[in-house]
């Protein structure tokens, strides 16, 4: 009889923790970012949700992008385009 090697295919934790960005006292005056995934109705509940931090909350503007696709991770050109003019953005997915 034949030997059977079993392997793990579960990924072992990274050991290189990234600290948590700063978060807000309040968002008067901030640049709210949506990135949404191209997915059905996740740009009508992100810029609902954007509307709301202006109205409620104080934050001055709203800038819109979408990734090219659902499947697809957002390129590093779009994501350093959002941290360069956003102060928070919020990432979501639909359907």
């Amino acid at each position: 009889m034949g030997i059977v090697k079993l392997l793990d295919p579960t990924a072992k934790p990274h050991d290189d923790e990234k600290p948590l960005a700063q978060r807000h006292t309040d968002l008067l005056g901030k640049r709210v970012g949506i990135l949404d995934n191209t997915k059905s109705n996740a740009d009508i509940l992100m810029k609902r949700m954007a509307a709301l931090l202006c109205e409620q909350h104080g934050a001055a503007e709203v800038i819109h992008r979408r990734k090219a696709h659902a499947a697809i991770g957002a390129t590093e050109e779009l994501l350093d385009e959002m941290a360069e003019s956003c102060d928070l953005v919020l990432l979501g997915s639909g359907d």
